[in-house]
């Protein structure tokens, strides 16, 4: 004779769903926890799934955690996690979640999109505007800059580390028309091994934002004061920039 179904049964397949559950992953971990240690057959009775389509559920639920694989008198059984350890599991992950939850809402507001302009924030912009340039496909890009001006927007020198390492793995080259001092004659010095190329502007200049121009984008990098980038997706913005760049080119000092 057919077993009875459990009361509430909708609102514990609604819950397990919840948790992640797929439909019938829901419907056999509830004939798992009537069942007890049970077989794939006497589940197959339960759920009125084929033991095919139930092989497959029973090795992912058991890959997750929710049913343990053991040996009887007749083959293999399969027994329910307790569902105490599921609610562990819940009450586990949403702890995980608040830890992080600060990290999650710095990410807020860091991207603004319009047509064809997106403004970046803080670290975080900083971060993903680099990868916007990584995932241009470039090979090369153009740099106008103070030096300075850059790393004082990132104090987290890591960062700045990691983005110089991660665009020469990328094989990634650049030229720089930098602003003569100090900090520029460092940056300068690293060229050869950070795949980047430099001439010099001179000192009395005033540069105190960015500008690199990519394919056909070009980002606006103010001051840490301002703490705002601005990424602009236009070919013909582009390509001025690059052609006014390339005249200051021509005319910029080598380093010597």
């Amino acid at each position: 004779m057919a077993m009875p179904r459990m009361e509430n049964e909708q609102e514990m397949l609604h819950a397990l769903k919840a948790f992640g559950f797929e439909e019938k992953e829901a419907r056999i971990y509830l004939a798992g926890l009537e069942l007890g240690s049970t077989t794939v057959l006497a589940l197959s009775r339960r759920t009125r799934l084929p033991r095919t389509t139930l092989y497959p559920i029973l090795e992912e639920l058991r890959r997750r955690g929710h049913f343990k694989l053991g040996k009887g008198k007749r083959g293999s059984t399969y027994t329910a996690e307790d569902p105490k350890e599921l609610d562990a599991r819940l009450r586990t992950r949403a702890r995980q979640f608040a830890d992080v939850l600060p990290q999650f809402e710095l990410l807020r507001g860091t991207v603004h999109e319009q047509a064809g302009v997106t403004i970046f924030e803080g670290a975080d912009g900083f971060r993903q505007l680099w990868q916007r340039i990584f995932n241009s496909g470039v090979k090369e890009y153009r740099n106008l800059t103070a030096g300075v001006g850059l790393t004082e927007f990132v104090r987290e020198q890591y960062l700045v580390e990691r983005i110089i390492k991660e665009r020469v793995q990328r094989g990634i080259r650049s030229k720089h028309l930098i602003k003569d001092s100090r900090i520029a004659r460092q940056i300068i010095a690293k060229d050869a091994q950070e795949l980047r190329e430099s001439r010099i502007l001179p000192s009395d200049i005033e540069l105190p934002s960015t500008v690199i121009v990519f394919g056909d984008e070009a980002a606006f990098i103010s001051t840490r004061k301002e703490n705002t980038m601005i990424l602009l997706a236009s070919p013909e913005t582009a390509a001025t920039l690059t052609t006014m760049f390339d005249l200051l080119w021509k005319h910029a000092q080598p380093p010597g």
